[in-house]
């Protein structure tokens, strides 16, 4: 049995958990000391999800009363982002063979709509949601960068649904994207929840979802967190948060996939399209790339295939490496001149050494 056919059993013993409410209901989390409202969501909650917010406090999940999840404050969460973490992030990027600077766009839910503009938040066979997706593509084209968007459709809405994107997720990881991402909706009924005004026009925010799940959830976190430092940075407010939910999503597949949630169902998709571009807008910058494949990585976000690497890592650990070497050349000599004697000493010195070690051969 492969891995992949193991994964997709445990699938179907615990589908139940990427579930979404049916009822048009929605859980509200309580902070239980202070008894208020700080999040919803229409997604099923279990004890021990979690929930970094806006401001990146933490909260766990501790009872469910109803539609009221009472949640414990742990802290706030240190994710800043700095270039520091691009050049000393994981060595194993820069041991990769293959790189690639595209990016895998799919929906597991294809059927999600929104009210407004279609009158109804479920399509079958033509969601909303869809057309979402190929605007973050479009998005990305237009900056140069190669966007694989899979319409491939994966209803019934159902426990079986992730299994069902499982397929297109693999396919469409066997190019080595530089990150994949499922694009769905949330179900909250308050339109205002997710609303916001980018340059003056009607939008929405986007909430990241990691799946609790998978062997691949601290690398699947760590990416939402820097992804989420350094959107808060280039455009504060776009991201709503990241929930941490009970739940595979069919991120054990690879370490830099992410569910996106854009906007809800009261939303318009008018205005779902507007937060999905300006999210795409500001993603080839956090993946640290460009049409040309090059650019600055973001943290634990190099540009490069998942799992894969990319040369700008290393270009930048050497200069690292040369500034430091000059400045501790000139904190030793105290001026310009004596490091250049310094550096012609160690020339002559390696030269005789050369010399030597020629004549004992």
């Amino acid at each position: 049995m492969t891995n992949n056919h193991l994964s997709i059993n445990f699938l179907d013993k615990y589908g139940s958990f990427e579930l979404e409410r049916k009822d048009g209901g929605y859980f509200s989390f309580i902070d239980k000391n202070t008894e208020k409202e700080i999040d919803r969501t229409a997604r099923e909650v279990f004890i021990g999800d979690r929930l970094i917010l806006g401001d990146n406090s933490l909260y766990e999940v501790e009872s469910i009363e109803g539609d009221k999840v009472y949640c414990t404050f742990k802290g706030k969460e240190e994710i800043t982002w700095s270039l520091e973490k691009a050049v000393f992030s994981t060595s194993s990027d820069l041991l990769a063979k293959k790189s690639n600077s595209s990016v895998a766009i799919y929906s597991t839910h294809t059927a999600e709509s929104y009210v407004p503009t279609s009158g109804k938040d479920s399509k079958p066979g033509n969601g909303d949601i869809l057309e979402v997706s190929q605007v973050i593509g479009n998005s990305l084209k237009k900056q140069g960068i190669k966007a694989d968007v899979s319409l491939n459709k994966h209803d019934p809405h159902d426990a079986n649904a992730y299994q069902r994107s499982r397929r297109t997720a693999a396919q469409l990881l066997k190019t080595q994207p530089a990150t994949i991402i499922d694009v769905h909706r949330d179900g909250v009924p308050d339109p205002k929840f997710y609303a916001q005004k980018i340059d003056g026009q009607d939008a929405t925010q986007v909430r990241l979802v990691v799946g609790r799940q998978n062997q691949n959830m601290q690398a699947n976190l760590d990416y939402a967190k820097q992804m989420k430092a350094y959107y808060d940075e280039k455009k504060p407010g776009l991201i709503k948060g990241i929930f941490m939910a009970k739940g595979n999503y069919n991120q054990d597949l690879a370490p830099r996939s992410i569910l996106i949630e854009v906007g809800t169902h009261t939303n318009s998709l008018e205005a779902a399209n507007n937060g999905a571009s300006t999210f795409a807008s500001l993603l080839p910058g956090f993946l640290g790339i460009t049409g040309q494949g090059a650019g600055t990585p973001a943290p634990g976000a190099k540009g490069g295939g998942i799992g894969g690497g990319t040369g700008s890592s290393i270009v930048w650990i050497l200069l690292v490496f040369i500034v430091g070497a000059v400045g501790f050349l000139l904190i030793s000599t105290g001026s310009i001149k004596g490091s250049f004697d310094k550096v012609k000493g160690y020339r002559k010195e390696f030269t005789s050494f050369l010399g030597n070690f020629k004549r004992k051969k």
